[in-house]
C-alpha cells in the first residue's frame, strides 16, 4: 500500500513495503524529484538497508557462537511495515522483529521511519530501538534515487579529497581504489561513471550533498554519516545519494560481527536515531 502526506507545496509518499520513500512532488511545479523505477533500469526508489550495508563476506557472520546469513543490504527492504500514526505533516512507519528475522539476526528491535514536512521538504527519520537486555549490532543505511539527466551534477556540500573503493566480482571492497574527489566538490554524471557499479565512499566530513540538474530543479540531501554511496545503474536517468552508517565488507573481512568496520553498538533499550532531509532547492 502506497500512504501519502500533503501540504499547500509538496506530497511524500511512502510505500508500507520497506517504508520505503516512492515520491516527493512539487504540486505547484508540476515536477517529481524521486526516481520512479522501471525494470530497463532498476525497480528501487528509495530502499532502506537494515541490519546491513551492503555485502558481507560470504554472506555471513558470526555471533555468539553461532553462524547467521544475511543477503546484501539486510531484510528491512522487503518487509511490510506497519503505519504506526499518520497526520496530515507526518507519518510513521514501525517494523518488528519476527521469528524469521530472528533466523537471520537474533535480536528484538523496533525499527521506525518517520517521514515529516520541514521547510522546502522533508526529514526522513530512522530510528531504531533495541528490545533486549544486551547489546546489539546493526548497521542501517539510507539509498534515496533522484530523477536526472546525463550531464548533471552530484555536489557535496564541502571540498574533500576522496578515493572510492572499488568492488570484486563479488561486490565486496578489493584492494583498489580510485580517485574520485581532489579537494573538490562536485561529480558530473556520465554514462560511463558507474560502469564499474557504486562509489563508496568512508571517511566522509560533508554533512549534505545536492544534485544539481541541467532543468533547474535541484535537490539537497542532509545528513551526518561517515560513509557515503553514490550510484546509479550505467547511463540510466537516476542518482542514488546514500549516506550509511555502515559499510561493504573487504574482500578479506574476518566474519565476527562485532567487529565490523563501521557497525552500530546500541546498548539495552536504547534508542538510535538518524535523520536525512531533503529538500528542494528552486529558489
Amino acid at each position: 500500500m502506497i500512504y501519502s502526506m500533503e501540504n499547500e507545496t509538496y506530497r511524500v509518499s511512502v510505500k508500507s513495503v520497506g517504508a520505503e520513500l516512492c515520491s516527493f512532488y512539487d504540486k505547484k511545479a508540476e515536477h517529481e524529484y524521486i526516481w520512479e523505477g522501471n525494470p530497463a533500469y532498476w525497480t528501487g526508489t528509495s530502499p532502506l538497508l537494515f541490519p546491513i550495508v551492503g555485502r558481507l563476506r560470504d554472506d555471513i557472520y558470526h555471533l555468539r557462537g553461532k553462524e547467521y546469513t544475511l543477503a546484501k543490504h539486510g531484510f528491512a527492504k522487503k518487509m511490510e511495515f506497519s503505519l504506526e500514526a499518520k497526520s496530515d505533516d507526518e507519518m510513521v512507519f514501525l517494523l518488528r522483529d519476527t521469528e524469521e528475522t530472528r533466523m537471520s539476526f537474533p535480536y528484538a528491535f523496533e525499527l521506525r521511519v518517520r517521514y515529516a514536512f520541514v521547510k522546502d521538504g522533508f526529514v526522513m527519520e530512522f530510528s531504531v530501538k533495541n528490545v533486549n537486555d544486551e547489546t546489539m549490532y546493526f548497521s542501517l543505511g539510507a539509498h534515496p534515487a533522484f530523477a536526472i539527466d546525463l550531464g548533471d551534477k552530484v555536489v557535496l556540500d564541502e571540498a574533500q579529497t576522496l578515493d572510492a573503493f572499488k568492488l570484486d566480482e563479488n561486490f565486496l571492497r578489493g584492494q583498489v581504489t580510485q580517485p574520485v574527489f581532489a579537494n573538490s566538490r562536485e561529480l558530473v554524471i556520465t554514462p560511463e561513471l558507474f560502469e564499474k557499479d557504486a562509489l563508496i565512499f568512508d571517511g566522509v566530513t560533508a554533512r549534505g550533498a545536492s544534485v544539481i540538474r541541467q532543468n533547474g530543479k535541484n535537490v539537497h540531501v542532509a545528513f551526518d554519516a561517515p560513509c557515503l554511496g553514490i550510484w546509479a545503474k550505467p547511463a540510466a536517468p537516476y542518482v542514488c545519494i546514500e549516506p550509511w552508517h555502515g559499510i561493504d565488507d573487504t574482500w578479506d573481512a574476518g566474519h565476527d560481527f562485532t567487529k565490523k568496520e563501521r557497525i552500530e553498538v546500541l546498548g539495552a533499550g536504547e534508542t538510535w536515531v538518524f535523520p536525512v532531509t531533503i529538500t528542494a532547492m528552486n529558489g
